[in-house]
């Protein structure tokens, strides 16, 4: 397109040029060589368009080259979340042979489902998903499966009735967190000198029906001591704002 444009006004100077001559007496010829003399620039100037719009393809290839990546994020509720989106930005780049197509979800699975189809259509290499939730992922993962696409899991998990939907989950094991959490407790009470005392708790969670949510709750119940009584469980959705 560009050597196109090139010879178009290529052909209007020299047009131009002609139509100069023409005007000018003929009594003096050696006035009229010098714009052929000064035309030679232009000519010479070809080969480095040349290699310009040869450059081009070279690019195009190696851009083909990177492992496109739709990170399909729960949103930026926390610092920590912050952190875990700015890993995969620093980490997923195209000096490291990526290129990172990255949605942020709200906090909502209709956004991350919204986003998986576009990654689909978009035809990337891999998809990365941290699901709000655990469940109602089985029709859009088929999806992406049959579309040939492999789905990471990224901190959380999910719950489908198919486990080849996914290829891999990248995370932490939420129960022991929960377990750890009691542990914790216990040795922080026989510390204080109450470890025989009625402690009453009032737990503050995640997202309901977030695999963290879930297999902390579950971790965390399964240690508890005879004499603790969980008075109160509220959702503070992971946020700062809620929590």
């Amino acid at each position: 397109m560009k050597r196109k444009v090139l010879s178009v006004l290529l052909s209007a100077a020299l047009a131009a040029t002609l139509m100069t001559g023409c005007g000018q007496a003929t009594s003096e010829p050696a006035a009229e060589a010098a714009p052929a003399e000064e035309a030679a620039p232009a000519e010479e100037a070809a080969p480095a368009e040349e290699a310009t719009e040869e450059a081009a393809p070279a690019e195009e290839a190696a851009a083909d080259e990177l492992i496109v990546v739709g990170y399909a994020q729960v949103g930026a509720e926390s610092d920590w979340r912050t952190a875990n989106t700015e890993s995969f930005k620093t980490e997923f780049v195209e000096a490291n042979g990526y290129k990172l197509i990255f949605d942020d979800a709200q906090q909502k699975q209709e956004n991350q489902i919204k986003a998986i189809r576009s990654f689909i259509q978009q035809e990337v290499d891999y998809i990365v998903l941290a699901p709000v939730v655990e469940t109602g992922w089985d029709t859009v993962l088929q999806e992406a499966k049959e579309a040939g696409i492999p789905v990471i899991l990224s901190d959380r998990m999910v719950d489908v009735a198919d486990d080849s939907l996914y290829e891999c989950w990248v995370g932490g094991n939420f129960v022991k967190e929960g377990e750890d959490a009691a542990a914790w407790l216990s040795e922080y009470l026989t510390a204080q000198g109450r470890a025989d005392e009625d402690i009453n708790i009032v737990t503050l969670q995640g997202t309901i029906g977030a695999s963290a949510q879930v297999g902390r709750t579950e971790g965390f119940a399964s240690k508890m001591a005879a004499n603790w009584k969980m008075l109160d469980m509220q959702t503070g959705e992971f946020t700062q704002s809620k929590g």
